[in-house]
């Protein structure tokens, strides 16, 4: 599976999900749970689940998932570029 342009196993999505709920970011663990039961190659994120995988992923991040927590640092960066900040 995809998740932000980044290939992610369905292991690796699995704990992203539980990860995310854990944190209280719910809707978007739910999004990508229903993305790994549907078999679906790639989930539709938006800016707002970003921001919350990054926030759950945080500092401790799964090795599993550093890959991914360092795309959605970069597509951050490149948005707060783009908006001027």
């Amino acid at each position: 599976m995809w998740i932000a342009g980044v290939r992610v196993g369905v292991p690796a999505a699995r704990l992203l999900t539980q990860i995310l709920d854990d944190a209280g970011y719910t809707a978007t663990g739910r999004t990508i749970a229903n993305a790994i039961a549907i078999q679906s190659s790639e989930p539709v994120l938006t800016v707002e689940d970003c921001e919350a995988m990054l926030a759950a992923l945080g500092p401790n991040c799964p090795s599993a998932l550093a890959r991914l927590r360092r795309e959605l640092l970069e597509q951050q960066r490149l948005r707060w570029k783009i908006q001027g900040g």
